[in-house]
This record gives C-alpha cells, sequence and structure tokens, in this order.
C-alpha cells in the first residue's frame, strides 16, 4: 500500500529541493530521516518534515483502520460502482475516483504487515515546480525586469511493499 504527503508552494526552487530527494529515494525510512538530519540545507529541512508526515498519515492509517470498516467500505465502492456503470460499461466521470479509492482499501486488505512503520521505504521522492513569484526590479531609463522566485511542491510516497 502507498502513503503520499504533499508540501505544496515551499518557497525554494526544485532544482535544490530534487539534490536532495534523488538521495533519500529508495530508502528506508528511519535511514532517510537519518540522512536528511544529517544534510546541512533548508531542503533537507523542508523534505525531513514532509516525510515525518508522510510517515504520520501511515501511522494514522494503521492505528485507525480495522478491517470490518475497510470491508465494508469496499462492498459500498463496490456496490455504487455496479449502480453507476451505463450500459456501454463506462463509469460516470462523477464516480471514476471511486476505482481509485476501491483499489487504495484493497491494498490495505492485502497487506500482510499493515503499515508497521520499520517496514516503510520511500518509494518516491519528488519536488515538482510551483507557480513562481513573479517581482519587478526597476532598470535603467524607466525600464524594468522580472526577477522570478520559483516554489516547489514536494511529494512523498512511502510503501510497505518488500
Amino acid at each position: 500500500m502507498n502513503i503520499t504527503a504533499t508540501t505544496r508552494n515551499v518557497r525554494m526552487s526544485p532544482k535544490k529541493m530534487r539534490e536532495v530527494t534523488r538521495q533519500i529515494a529508495g530508502l528506508p525510512v528511519a535511514k532517510a530521516q537519518a540522512v536528511l538530519a544529517n544534510i546541512p540545507r533548508k531542503s533537507a529541512r523542508l523534505i525531513a518534515e514532509t516525510l515525518k508526515s508522510a510517515v504520520a498519515n501511515a501511522e494514522h492509517i494503521s492505528t485507525e483502520w480495522n478491517e470490518g470498516e475497510i470491508q465494508n467500505k469496499v462492498a459500498e465502492i463496490k456496490e455504487t460502482i455496479q449502480n453507476k456503470t451505463t450500459e456501454k460499461g463506462a463509469l460516470a466521470r462523477k464516480y471514476r475516483h471511486l476505482k481509485a479509492e476501491l483499489a487504495k482499501y484493497e491494498a490495505f486488505l492485502d497487506s500482510e504487515n499493515k503499515l508497521a512503520a520499520d517496514t516503510l521505504v520511500i518509494s518516491e521522492a519528488m519536488a515538482g515546480a510551483a507557480t513562481p513569484l513573479r517581482r519587478w526590479r526597476t532598470r535603467a531609463r524607466g525600464g524594468g525586469s522580472t526577477i522570478i522566485k520559483r516554489t516547489s511542491h514536494i511529494r512523498i510516497t512511502l510503501s510497505d511493499d518488500k
């Protein structure tokens, strides 16, 4: 099962963030936290916050979800998908998100270790470009030029698969 945490519009360029995200991709969570703690960069601190959030998401799911409730939700979603499918076999646009939700719940039921913190691995760590902030700087002869302050979105995906 995959758990995702996202931090949006971080005030740092994606290029600087990617240098750190490449180092932690594929590592176990404990080792990645140790690596991030020893990197003396602002980007490492911001990525560590996102990683901490992803681990908290996994802990919440492992403690709050129980199998009986999840099985009931799976049955409800399957029934809804079956009812909302047209004669041609297409699911109405309004209900397409239910397939992803169903896959998430079924992955939780199929998982044998139920998101144990010591088995989590960073399956994906990426930093993408967000909308840049544009500022103006006055120039010679009444002109101006733009200053582009780049921002990033950080996404970390944890997996309990071996």
